[in-house]
């Protein structure tokens, strides 16, 4: 489990413990966590891209902006009918 996370730095423990029960050794996400913290091993690099909340809210808001065309589209269908 240590070599799985020196040789491959930007993996974090989940995708660690996810190859290890792929190879057939299951085991728990918190205990590949602590085996290379307690090896003085540092967790895997941060992204770098937004966070999960500023991703929501741009999906949020490109929705709200499809919703006002369509529901303007509607409008002007309706008012000539």
């Amino acid at each position: 489990m240590i070599r799985i996370a020196t040789d491959n730095p930007t993996w974090g423990h989940r995708r660690v413990q996810g190859e290890l029960v792929k190879l057939g050794h299951p085991i728990a996400a918190s205990t590949v966590w602590q085996s290379p913290h307690d090896a003085g091993i540092d967790p895997a690099a941060r992204r770098t891209g937004p966070t999960w909340k500023q991703f929501l809210t741009a999906q949020a808001r490109g929705m709200v902006a499809v919703d006002i065309v369509q529901w303007a589209r509607s409008c002007s269908v309706a008012s000539t009918r």
